[in-house]
């Protein structure tokens, strides 16, 4: 149960929250990021 819900967090919900959060950068910060956000919580991916 617990790498189901593991499996969805970083997979689901990092990733749609993290999509929605984005798009409030421009009105939290006052200008858009200068590179976009990567969702990258583990450090899995290489750049």
């Amino acid at each position: 149960m617990k790498k189901i819900l593991k499996t969805a967090y970083v997979r689901f919900w990092v990733p749609v929250m993290g999509r929605f959060v984005s798009k409030l950068i421009p009105l939290l910060e006052g200008k858009a990021p200068d590179q976009p956000p990567t969702y990258d919580i583990d450090g899995t991916r290489s750049k």
